[in-house]
């Protein structure tokens, strides 16, 4: 068999060889390079140059060859590009030259004669781009497989070759959730030029087939390094080449030739009958076909083909008697249940004409389509306001549980959902286990015992009323189009029921209204000639234009007018002149809307004097529906008017001293935040004042001279603002000025400023003379603020800011307070929580004699384990128990604690003791009803004798209230009990009450001994203390000995007792036992005093 596939013309030959390929120099930057292989895919051509340009960019993109002086010196590809892409290289920095394949195969152009030559060369070199030299080495064109391919002319050879013969089985393949950096490495590993990304599934055996649906190519890596992008930051679903277009093993090369040319692509997946992936064409396994050798295979093929074609001839002719039997049963078969589903149709439609009451048309449809369908449930499910739907309508096999009147919301919806149906979606899923979906939808659809389901809208008029499902509870289901069909057309069939039902049901309320209000008119008539006389109120009536025909006696009252004046005039001349055009508006709308007039307004006597009435008119109609006058009322409501304005006042302004209040202050708050979100030059300030220490001048002159103060105080504050500003009281000593208008900050400060000078002038208030200050928290408005409550907030937080710094002074907010006070307020909860939970452990620092070199006692400290925030500072935590009140049980815990642990010592190292506790006793505490009640009852409960333990409470808590302090110390001391002044020197350090007070040690604090010195400020401070203490009888404790100098300046001075890291820092009881109580006796000495 002869075969012509040569015979190419020179021309043609020519035209195979791309002349302008991408050439650079050496020295030129390879990301200048990839630069430019990623730019020339973006070009647009003309329509008639379309496959010549498309072919030379191609050949451009793909690589770029080096050359100098027209000499080849190497040359650069795309796989080249993502192989150093996979090794990290960085490319920044380096020239092409040092990248490039420097051995290059090249065509000499003069040898190339015929197609042959060039197919050769790629394919025993396995390349895809083949530079073209002159005889004298000069570079004059690149040949690559596209170039090749664009003049092959044997076409109807690729007609006889099938796909499956020549394609590709081994493909390489990724899931769509890699990222891109992955699917790069796999490319440069198998060096391919492709990664065919797959999405799996299963087929009806539980198999799994591989079904494509994208593709990464080297061309994309190429333009993901020239746009500088992180391949390990995208996720290939994001960016693959989709959808991937496929052939059929059983398609020729023809097919693909075609394809790859509509498409203009370089590669064609080959897929099964259920999509799932067998193997790759690309163009390279296409210009395999013309390989000589391959072309004498193609002939014996041919002859094959003959002979099995006259073969399945005759076959043909046999079977083809038994396919037109076959096709006459299911013909049919076809006919048969589409004469069903007419029935089926038919029936329903009927019914909805024959009937107007929707809920039998909805029953009788399920039961029918059920029935005919033979699935598990058929329903019928209508929206609600919030997207869930309630199944109005349900037939059910005895497999599944009935739904009907249930309530479903699916957690998973989405709005975009609505829209879908309303547009007219149908939904068929023939097992939810291999539909995509989410998994909260798929819980849903488990408990409604749903497994094949097909779901369809049913709209009404233009509005999506509800929903028609079909469903099989137990096994997968494949929907034949003919039932879908089916479903589509009860949909609509349902669409019409329901919109006739509703239309009946509108026009039969609307006749019942209608007559009802025909009976009340009648009615109202009758009474209106007897009320009319008696009334109340001003009834008038007036013609067609206005002219009033008949007023009662109180209208005249009311309008200052006598009825003989007011007969023939028209209705408004009464009106107050700046109401008249308002009320006429008004009017005019409701006669065009035909509706009832309600208005309230002016009404102006001709004495001078103006009323405010309430007045109401309907139009009266004859019997064409034409306007033949009015008749309406006017009340006086001057009276309620006054008082709705005093009690309107009094509800937005402060009753002591006039200022819009809090409710006020917000609405207006709320206005300017509105206007900020509208204007982008508008700003505006709100400052916070608190008055310092208004409580004590409350409770020392006098709640009468308080509020004389906040009235005073109210207005000097109005004498700083401006017209355009608002003053309002916020709370009892607090208030708000909201500055509007603000050019510039320094503008609010200026006014701030003046208020703090302002008061430092004192206020005659009586016979005093008040000296007060105020704190001012600033916030300045900015488009971040939508809720007026959130500027509040933070104005708040900035004046606690400022009142924290001093007196007088202010502060401008910024987020960082926000941040903090957040963090106390999580910290405060967590406290709470801590309390009841008991988180709190008890720690023990060693107390010693430091003369005498031996352990005398501990000191009992509190930590705090948070599980959110860990070892939790008692510096952060114990502030906040003060405050919140929870330091008194905090105290109460640990007093209990230490004494068990000190029982528990003493009973198990008899040899170490006598050893004190001491335990911190907080202001809250000490001042407790039942604190010596307390701790009588813990002694008892340990059997610890008074002795054993030391009450630790600091100078200023004794300073509060020193005479109570006294008496409740004598009492613990009469008990035995030790007390132990602490921190003494950094509070108030009155010598006029440290005599007075029954206490046995003085505890120096930390921040003497820490910074003390020979001979220094603070030596100086402890050496006093030391003599002190001695001449009134009190053991001297010093805190925070840290070093072998302090220890020996402290010896020096003979100071008794001391604590610190020095010895030890605070230990948990089992550290303790340790390291201090498991020694000899003998050996209790601790080596830092030796």
């Amino acid at each position: 068999m002869d075969i012509k596939v040569t015979g190419l013309t020179q021309d043609e030959l020519d035209l195979a060889i791309v002349r302008s390929p991408l050439v650079v120099s050496p020295e030129t930057m390879v990301m200048d390079v990839i630069s430019q292989m990623s730019g020339l895919r973006n070009l647009c051509w003309v329509e008639k140059e379309i496959n010549r340009i498309d072919i030379e960019i191609a050949a451009r993109s793909s690589c770029v060859i080096v050359a100098e002086n027209n000499q080849l010196l190497g040359i650069l590809t795309e796989r080249d590009v993502v192989r150093l892409t996979t090794q990290q290289i960085v490319l920044d920095n380096l020239r092409v030259s040092d990248v490039m394949s420097g051995e290059v195969i090249t065509l000499r152009e003069s040898e190339f004669v015929d197609i042959f030559c060039a197919l050769n060369v790629f394919q025993q070199n396995r390349i895809r781009h083949l530079p073209v030299l002159d005889d004298e080495g000069n570079l004059t064109g690149l040949l690559t497989h596209e170039s090749l391919q664009h003049i092959l002319r044997p076409i109807d050879l690729l007609r006889l070759q099938l796909v499956k013969e020549i394609m590709a089985t081994n493909v390489i393949y990724a899931n769509a959730h890699v990222d891109m950096l992955d699917v790069a490495t796999l490319m440069a590993e198998r060096r391919i030029s492709s990664v065919v990304i797959v999405r799996q599934q299963l087929d009806q055996d539980q198999q799994p087939l591989q079904i494509p649906i994208g593709i990464i190519t080297e061309r994309d890596i190429v333009q993901f390094k020239a746009l500088g992008i992180s391949l390990h930051a995208c996720q290939v679903n994001a960016v693959m080449s989709s959808p991937v277009f496929s052939v059929q093993p059983e398609d020729s090369l023809w097919d693909v030739q075609q394809l790859m040319e509509e498409r203009f692509i370089g590669r064609v997946a080959v897929t099964g009958s259920q999509g799932e992936l067998l193997g790759i064409v690309t163009k390279t396994s296409v210009l395999q076909a013309f390989n000589s050798l391959e072309l004498y295979k193609l002939a014996e093929i041919l002859d094959a083909k003959v002979l099995r074609l006259e073969a399945e001839k005759i076959e043909l002719l046999e079977n083809r008697a038994l396919e037109l039997e076959h096709l006459v049963e299911q013909r049919t078969l076809a006919l048969r249940t589409q004469a069903e589903h007419s029935h089926l149709l038919a029936s329903v439609a009927s019914q909805i004409r024959l009937s107007l009451e929707l809920q039998p048309i909805l029953d009788t449809t399920v039961e029918k389509l059920q029935a005919f369908l033979g699935c598990d449930r058929v329903a019928i499910w209508q929206f609600q306001s919030d997207h869930a739907v309630i199944s109005v309508a349900e037939a059910i096999s005895d497999k599944v549980r009935s739904q009907l009147g249930q309530r479903v919301y699916d957690p998973c919806f989405s709005p975009e959902w609505v829209d879908a149906y309303q547009n007219g979606r149908v939904r068929v899923v023939a097992d939810i286990y291999q539909s995509d979906m989410a998994k909260c939808h798929l819980s849903l659809l488990e408990e409604l015992q749903t497994r094949a389901k097909v779901l369809l809208p049913i709209i009404e008029g233009r509005k999506l009323w509800g929903l028609l499902e079909a469903t099989e509870s137990c096994a997968p289901r494949q929907w034949h189009p003919e039932e879908v069909t089916l479903l589509e057309q009860l949909a609509t069939q349902l669409a019409i029921a329901i919109q006739q039902a509703t239309a009946y049901q509108q026009a039969h309320g609307e006749l019942i209204e209608r007559r009802q209000t025909e009976i009340r008119l009648k009615e109202s008539e009758k009474r209106l000639a007897t009320l009319a006389a008696t009334a109340p109120v001003g009834i008038y009536r007036t013609d067609a234009k206005g002219n009033c025909v008949y007023v009662n006696e109180r209208w005249c009252r009311i309008a200052g007018i006598e009825a003989e004046k007011a007969l023939g005039a028209g209705w408004m001349q009464g009106l107050h002149p700046s109401d008249q055009e308002a009320i006429l508006n008004e009017w005019q709308q409701s006669i065009r809307e035909e509706r009832p007039f309600n208005l309230e307004f002016q009404f102006k006597r001709p004495d001078g004097f103006a009323t405010w009435v309430f007045a109401q008119a309907v139009a009266e109609h004859d019997e064409d529906g034409q306007i033949i006058g009015y008749i309406g009322t006017i009340t006086d409501i001057s009276n309620f008017k006054q008082a709705q304005e005093l009690i309107l006042h009094h509800t937005l302004h402060d009753p002591l001293t006039n200022l819009p209040n809090r409710t006020l202050l917000m609405e207006r708050l709320r206005f300017v935040l509105a206007r900020m979100q509208e204007m982008d030059d508008y700003r505006y300030a709100l400052l916070f004042l608190d008055l310092d220490g208004f409580k004590v001048i409350n409770d020392s002159l006098g709640y009468l001279i308080g509020d004389q103060l906040l009235l005073a105080i109210a207005r000097k504050l109005e004498k700083h603002v401006r017209e355009v500003d608002f003053v309002a009281r916020f709370g009892s000593d607090e208030f708000v000025i909201l500055l509007e208008d603000i050019d510039k900050t320094e503008d609010i400060i200026q006014i701030v400023e003046q208020i703090l000078v302002d008061f430092k002038t004192p206020l005659f208030i009586g016979e005093y003379e008040i000296f007060t200050s105020v704190s001012i928290g600033i916030v300045i408005g900015t488009h971040e603020y939508h809720q007026a409550a959130d500027v509040i907030r933070d104005a708040d937080i900035a004046m606690h800011r400022a009142k924290s710094r001093g007196r007088n002074l202010y502060q401008l907010f910024d987020s960082a307070m926000h941040e903090q006070m957040m963090y106390r307020l999580n910290l405060e909860t967590s406290l709470r929580k801590a309390v009841k939970r008991k988180e709190f452990i008890v720690y023990y620092q060693p107390l010693v004699d430091i003369l005498n070199r031996q352990l005398v006692g501990f000191e009992a400290l509190v930590r705090w384990e948070n599980p959110d925030h860990g070892m939790v500072s008692p510096a952060d935590f114990v502030p906040i128990a003060e405050e919140t009140g929870l330091v008194a049980q905090i105290d109460r815990y640990v007093f209990k604690a230490a004494c068990h642990q000190l029982a528990d010592w003493k009973s198990r190292f008899p040899d170490c003791f006598p050893l004190k506790m001491s335990i911190n006793l907080s202001a809250q505490s000490l001042h407790r009803a039942n604190l010596i009640e307390g701790i009588e009852k813990t002694l008892a409960e340990t059997g610890l004798d008074g002795t054993d333990i030391c009450l630790e409470v600091t100078e200023s808590m004794v300073i509060d209230d020193i005479d109570q302090t006294i008496k409740l110390l004598n009492q613990l001391k009469a008990r035995n009990i030790q007390i132990s002044i602490d921190d003494f020197g950094t509070g108030y350090s009155s010598l006029s009450y440290l005599h007075r007070l029954p206490a046995n040690n003085l505890k120096i604090d930390r921040s003497f001994i820490g910074f003390m010195e020979v001979g220094d400020r603070n030596y100086q401070i402890v050496q006093a203390l030391i003599t002190l203490s001695k001449q009134l009888d009190l053991t001297v404790v010093a805190e925070g000995i840290e070093t072998k100098e302090q220890l020996q300046w402290l010896q020096d001075l003979e100071c008794q007792l001391g604590q610190g890291y020095l010895f030890s820092k605070p230990l948990g009881c089992s550290e303790i036992e340790k390291s201090f109580l498991a020694m000899d006796v003998a050996n209790q000495s601790l080596d830092c005093l030796k």
